[in-house]
């Protein structure tokens, strides 16, 4: 990520004001999380999920989180959107869809999964 510290200074010969500082491309020492609580890890899963007073449909988890998941579905769900998330070997998990983009949802937990829990599964996946 480009950083910039530095000024302003005038007058310029041409009127306009010469920007001085110091520019550096180094990468920052945290990765961005877009304002998530805890780190992806790059899953591919098969599960099932089921909105409220729907029936069950199978989605592939792309990626996974104590705090949530990010997967794929041909289901057209709404940001806020109650859904119950069904990992194999795992009860239902409730969670909200934070955001939708064209077939891909992203969902919050509402209760976090153990690490224990989220370690077994990706285990299980590879």
């Amino acid at each position: 990520m480009d950083h910039f510290a530095g000024s302003w200074s005038f007058p310029s010969d041409f009127g306009t004001p010469f920007l001085t500082g110091e520019l550096t491309t180094a990468a920052s020492p945290e990765p961005e999380r877009k304002g998530r609580r805890a780190e992806r890890v790059p899953i591919e899963i098969g599960a099932g999920l089921r909105q409220r007073g729907g029936t069950g449909i199978s989605v592939q988890i792309i990626d996974l989180s104590t705090e949530g998941f990010r997967a794929q579905t041909h289901l057209v769900l709404d940001k806020g959107a109650d859904v119950w998330l069904r990992l194999p070997g795992l009860e239902a998990r409730h969670a909200t869809v934070m955001w939708a983009k064209g077939s891909f949802i992203g969902c919050a937990f509402e209760r976090p999964l153990h690490p224990a829990v989220l370690d077994m599964i990706v285990s299980r996946s590879r």
